[in-house]
């Protein structure tokens, strides 16, 4: 298979969207609220929360496809607003972002009360019915409980002057600025958390070995369990992803992209061993491996592993220099 053909195949399975049971209540909460909205005139606002990996960033794109941009003589439409906070967002930025997501040429000039009074007067123009904030958790990020009122406040009212459904995606750290600002937590009392695990009939363990199917079946090879049995694959397919969406189609997207390469039949454990180390650690060799026969079965959450709380970055910017 040529380099072209094996591309096409990836290319192919990083559009796949798996609808775990997280992803479809938080999709089908956000095509309520608009649909109610366009019926009825309500707006209801959502908060949606997981780890990075969850899948937040695939709703959005989800969403964007169902409800796309169009043209019409007079204006371009945007039924659905999707805009991805800033890094140590301020007010001004945010409006900024806001306001080159709806085509304003001259996005980053004006003053914040300037700026707010266009993105209403251009949503208003360009008949959004829904705003989503994706990396909503930079808000948070920026300054302490002062700089939080305040920017909860311009959400508030940002909120209340365009009158549509708003919805918010992020890290769960996201929760604290509705602490910080009572009228904008009463506006997200419904949050939904992307997360597996969260089924009273079956165990992670077991959602992350379905997951690992469902994808599977999109991908022109077939997968082996190997010498480890099914059940035992889907516990080291949890410690391998951490129970993260995203880490589990990382994982056989690479082991794909390997076997296409080396023109192997099938993917199983010797190739999941191999994309872990490849993709997500790559300090992940023997017993550090969740595919290798001599891992020992544990959360790798330690210092300097992968799942150590916000070590997931770094371990990677490690592994380029490494390569480099």
């Amino acid at each position: 298979m040529n380099f072209k053909e094996i591309f096409d195949e990836l290319q192919r399975f990083d559009e796949e969207y798996i609808p775990f049971p997280p992803f479809v209540v938080a999709v089908d909460a956000v095509k309520v609220n608009l649909a109610l909205f366009r019926e009825t005139g309500i707006a209801q606002h959502l908060l949606v929360l997981g780890e990075s990996g969850a899948g937040k960033s695939s709703i959005c794109r989800w969403i964007e496809q169902q409800y796309p941009k169009f043209t019409l003589p007079d204006r371009d439409v945007t039924p659905v607003l999707i805009v991805s906070v800033p890094s140590a967002a301020t007010i001004s930025s945010m409006a900024s972002a806001l306001l080159e997501k709806l085509g304003d040429p001259a996005a980053t000039t004006g003053t914040v009360s300037a700026k707010t009074s266009r993105v209403i007067t251009l949503c208003r123009a360009c008949r959004v019915e829904m705003i989503l904030f994706d990396e909503a958790q930079h808000i948070h990020d920026r300054g302490k409980a002062t700089t939080h009122y305040m920017v909860g406040d311009w959400l508030k009212s940002l909120i209340d002057q365009t009158g549509v459904p708003t919805v918010f995606l992020g890290l769960p750290r996201l929760e604290q600025i509705l602490q910080v600002n009572e009228q904008l937590r009463r506006r997200f009392s419904r949050r939904i958390r992307l997360a597996l695990g969260q089924s009273d009939k079956s165990s992670i363990h077991a959602e992350c070995l379905q997951l690992f199917r469902s994808l599977g079946s999109c991908l022109p090879l077939p997968l082996m369990c190997g010498r480890f049995g099914w059940d035992e694959l889907g516990m080291r397919l949890h410690y391998a992803s951490d129970g993260r969406v995203a880490y589990i189609k990382k994982l056989l997207a690479t082991a794909l992209r390997i076997a296409l390469e080396t023109e192997v039949k099938e993917i199983g454990p010797q190739l999941l061993e191999q994309a872990f180390t490849e993709e997500l650690w790559w300090e992940g060799v023997g017993k550090l491996n969740p595919f290798n026969p001599e891992f020992e079965f544990r959360r790798l959450d330690r210092g300097n592993e992968p799942f150590e709380s916000g070590n997931f970055s770094s371990a990677r910017k490690r592994r380029k220099e490494a390569v480099c």
